[in-house]
Formats: C-alpha cells, sequence, structure tokens
C-alpha cells in the first residue's frame, strides 16, 4: 500500500512520488537534534518511506510554513536541498494538495494545537501552490 493514496486525486498521481530515496518525512523541530559538533541528527522515524529525494524538503515546506514562514520563503529554504529542483511543479503542487489532506485528517483525530498549526500551514502552502 502506497502510504499516500488516499490524499490524491487518482491513483496513477501516486506515480509522481515515485523514486528510492530513504526518507524521514516528518521533519519537524522536535526530530531535528543539533548536538552542537556541527552535526543535525534525525530521530524518531515513525514515517520512514522509501519515494522521491524532493518530498523531505517538501515535507520541511509545511514545517516552515508553521513556524512562521511564508509559503514562498519556506520554498525559497527548500531549493537550497538538491533534489527539491528535481520536482516538476506539477508534482509540486500535487504533493501539497496531498499534504494538506493530511494534515487536515491528522488535526481532526488529534486533540491539541499543534496539529491544527500543521493542517493550517499544509493549507496555507496548498493555496499557494494552486
Amino acid at each position: 500500500m502506497h502510504r499516500w493514496q488516499d490524499y490524491v486525486d487518482r491513483p496513477e498521481d501516486l506515480n509522481r512520488l515515485d523514486g528510492v530515496a530513504l526518507l524521514h518525512t516528518d521533519l519537524n523541530p522536535t526530530n531535528i537534534l543539533v548536538p552542537g559538533d556541527g552535526r543535525a541528527l534525525l530521530v524518531d522515524w515513525a514515517w520512514p518511506t522509501r519515494a522521491a529525494a524532493w518530498i523531505d524538503p517538501a515535507c520541511w515546506v509545511v514545517w516552515l510554513v508553521a513556524a512562521g514562514h511564508t509559503p514562498a520563503e519556506a520554498e525559497r529554504q527548500a531549493a537550497a536541498i538538491p533534489s527539491w529542483s528535481q520536482a516538476d511543479a506539477v508534482a509540486l503542487d500535487m504533493f501539497a494538495r496531498v499534504q494538506a489532506r493530511l494534515w487536515a485528517e491528522i488535526a481532526d483525530d488529534t486533540p491539541g494545537r499543534w496539529a491544527e498549526g500543521v493542517a493550517e500551514a499544509a493549507a496555507q502552502w496548498e493555496k499557494h501552490r494552486t
């Protein structure tokens, strides 16, 4: 089963997400530890996924928007990641829609303001992409 299949408009849209990169897909501030020695450690691999490498920077965009960046600013930050340039605009538009739907569902199922904030950020990114 493909992890995002419930959030696409058409099953063939999933082909745009295919790839062989190992992704974290939950790059929120609590999952990135910076111990002070020049390294960054990714922890809490609850959503590991094998897919297109540009998806991790795209997931990061949502968290940057949730932290107060505009979607355009967040995308400029994501552009510093080489794999971001491999994504075509149609794939990014579709994935923004997927993220908005995913996070809306999580916010509906999860009590607490944090999930609502991420869902709002994902909706802002989707609106920016469309």
